[in-house]
């Protein structure tokens, strides 16, 4: 839409030419028992990311779990990241880190940082596991069998994410960057100053990053 269009171009104005844009494009199709087809499975989290997927000059990577969507001068590189484990050394994500890329929520709350996920896997926290996921994808035009390792949350656990102390330790040494666009708020902060103060709760306390963690 019209709407959907004036975002993107005010996006692409702030990254200029040596920028790029990344949106999740999730499917979890194999969770679901589901071929997935990176030129035509809709994104599963919100119209927004589906229509920028869909974009001509947008590329998406081939996870059929975790897909993202990038658009602009490293958008190949990140998209090219195909490694069997969905938060691995060699997914997106890891390349996000290695960029020190901004991490943006729009009209969300922190709490929806994917990211926090790769961090997590990193850490090797005690309340996620890697399990393997089997299924098909589209390759070619034609269905090929695939494997993902997805580091899964402990369901007997309350594991859902839960980053109140993380925001609050970000906004208190101001890397965690805050303003409104019209009547939406807008958090920034970048991939090394996320992971690194995660990573000294979690030392701290464990649980620091879910839900469990503010009872």
């Amino acid at each position: 839409s019209a709407r959907y269009q004036c975002l993107f171009d005010a996006f692409a104005n702030v990254l200029g030419s040596q920028g790029t844009l990344v949106m999740p494009a999730f499917t979890y199709s194999l969770t679901k028992q589901e071929r997935f087809d990176p030129m035509s499975t809709p994104s599963a989290v919100g119209a927004l990311s589906d229509h920028f997927r869909q974009l001509p000059d947008v590329l998406r990577s081939a996870d059929p779990l975790f897909s993202i969507a990038a658009r602009g001068a490293r958008a190949a590189e990140l998209v090219a990241a195909d490694g069997e484990q969905s938060f691995g050394d060699s997914s997106p994500f890891a390349l996000l880190a290695a960029h020190n890329a901004w991490l943006l929520c729009l009209g969300c709350s922190l709490d929806r940082v994917t990211f926090t996920h790769y961090v997590e896997q990193q850490i090797g926290v005690d309340y996620r596991y890697l399990k393997t996921f089997s299924g098909e994808r589209i390759v070619d035009g034609e269905p090929r069998p695939v494997q993902r390792h997805y580091y899964v949350r402990d369901l007997d656990r309350a594991t859902g994410i839960h980053l109140a102390r993380l925001q609050g330790a970000l906004q208190s040494t101001g890397q965690l960057h805050t303003a409104a666009v019209g009547r939406v708020a807008l958090y920034a902060v970048r991939c090394a100053d996320f992971a690194a103060t995660a990573r000294a709760l979690v030392a701290v306390q464990p649980n620091a990053l879910i839900q469990e963690g503010a009872a």
